[in-house]
């Protein structure tokens, strides 16, 4: 009798929870569960495994892909002042999504649930990628994502499918090999925050909401998070370099609230690197190691590298790694100029090097349910931690 080979899936600080492993396994050995912290990581049910491997070989932290650089790099705007506004930085995904839609194809993105989870999910319509517009600072789950996507690509079906560098590493890894109509699009990560810090705090806001206003108590008491009618990380409407923190409430006596993004305690503790994953301190996908297609980001700083392209509205940076990526971008009617890579990416700091753990990690995971100002805003307080 031949002994199967327990597979070996990669230690908590290497895995970056794309679930390319759960989605490979043909014998349905693994399922992703969520630890302490709120991150996704791989269980191997070992009475089910047959010790095939495929879970080993579709990883992206055990098989990590080299480094690239981007064939050119662009300044892009969407000649849309609405959507360039609804949109992140300048708009670039809007116009390679409807691109796609436009052949047929799917488009596969972030967007908000019912419970304001994020998830990967599809769309075939146009309007509907105005979910997927927007950051989402919170690791999304990916679902099965990968497997619908191969489906679609063996039936000949255009897909666009847009995700982290990790999660894009991982999809190719899945894939196994390379499609002619698959367009994969990363950005500029900084890091995914902790979903279950994110509900924690938006279940938090929501109940003081309904506290604070009556009426709300009591159409919202039962599902707090109700209340909510939309939200944005990054509403522009006073800036894009300043830019706010927006929620929409359904109630007509809260309205919206809006708050700076560095007076907002959950984007301070993103940005101050305090609810991270543990495996973004040592991101294996950083320098182009995704092998995207086309990566997009914020253009900070564009008016040291070329003039006229930033009117404080969003500006994307396009860095075109593929032929593929060449073709789709060389085909969308948007305001876009050539700039030297080493001269963008020195605003963007992110695309080369991860973000160190905040020393104060550990503290926040123990604590933020009680001293979340304290832990993010610690120079308000005389006892510094």
């Amino acid at each position: 009798m031949i002994e199967k080979k327990i597979p070996c899936l990669p230690q908590k600080p290497d895995c970056c929870g794309c679930s390319a492993c759960e989605q490979s396994c043909q014998h349905q050995s693994i399922r992703m569960q969520a630890d302490d912290e709120g991150f996704l990581y791989p269980v191997l049910d070992t009475e089910r495994c047959v010790g095939c491997g495929m879970c080993e070989r579709a990883c992206p932290s055990l098989n990590p892909y080299e480094e690239r650089l981007p064939k050119k790099t662009f300044a892009g705007m969407n000649p849309s002042e609405d959507i360039r506004m609804q949109s992140s930085s300048g708009g670039i995904f809007t116009l390679l999504a409807e691109h796609v839609i436009d052949c047929g194809g799917v488009v596969f993105g972030a967007r908000f649930d019912e419970q304001w989870n994020v998830v990967h999910a599809s769309a075939r319509q146009k309007e509907d990628l105005r979910f997927f517009r927007g950051s989402k600072y919170v690791q999304s789950r990916i679902g099965s994502t990968f497997d619908e996507t191969k489906k679609l690509l063996k039936n000949g079906i255009f897909v666009m499918f847009v995700g982290t560098p990790c999660q894009i590493a991982g999809l190719n890894h899945f894939l196994g090999r390379d499609y002619e109509q698959l367009l994969t699009i990363d950005f500029i990560c900084h890091g995914v925050p902790s979903p279950s810090v994110w509900q924690w705090y938006i279940e938090q806001q929501a109940k003081s909401l309904s506290r604070r206003y009556w009426f709300d108590r009591l159409r919202y008491c039962r599902h707090p998070k109700a209340i909510y009618q939309n939200i944005e990380f990054r509403n522009k409407r006073k800036g894009w370099k300043q830019y706010y923190v927006v929620f929409k409430t359904r109630s007509h006596v809260a309205g919206e609230i809006e708050t700076f993004h560095r007076d907002h305690p959950y984007m301070m503790a993103f940005l101050s690197d305090l609810d991270l994953r543990p495996s973004c301190h040592q991101c294996a996908a950083k320098r182009g190691k995704s092998h995207s297609d086309i990566t997009i980001a914020d253009f900070w700083n564009v008016h040291r590298v070329i003039d006229g392209f930033d009117d404080d509205k969003g500006t994307s940076l396009v860095m075109v790694n593929t032929e593929k990526g060449q073709k789709a971008f060389s085909s969308l009617a948007c305001r876009s100029q050539e700039v030297d890579f080493n001269q963008a990416i020195q605003y963007n700091p992110a695309w080369n090097t991860p973000f160190g753990a905040n020393s104060r990690r550990d503290y926040f995971f123990r604590h933020y349910k009680t001293e979340l100002n304290d832990i993010v805003f610690p120079d308000l307080k005389t006892n510094n931690r």
